[in-house]
């Protein structure tokens, strides 16, 4: 089985890191969610841990429902992406 942290060992050390108030926060032993509605998912996978980083649900239109990134081999990565693919949005939410 590959080596990781669990889940709080990875939000205090991205806490350590993350100055702002919207904070990755562990839900349940296989889960992180952020206030923005992502969610990034541990599943095992054939004794291998895989992350799926999980887009949130627009409720309204159901827009984006289901949409998920990955896998990653780490929770690292699935919450780069996340830093990334928000940033980008907000770009382009004040471009419009």
């Amino acid at each position: 089985m590959k080596a990781d942290l669990p889940v709080p060992a990875i939000v205090d050390a991205a806490d350590a890191n993350d100055d702002s108030q919207c904070k990755w926060r562990p839900s349940g032993d296989f889960a992180l969610v952020h206030p923005s509605g992502w969610t990034i998912a541990r599943y095992s996978v054939y004794d291998e841990w895989l992350y799926l980083l999980w887009e949130p649900i627009d409720r309204c239109t159901a827009g984006n429902s289901n949409q998920f990134h990955g896998p990653f081999d780490n929770v690292r990565d699935a919450m780069r992406l996340h830093r990334d693919l928000t940033a980008h949005l907000q770009q382009q939410e004040m471009a419009a």
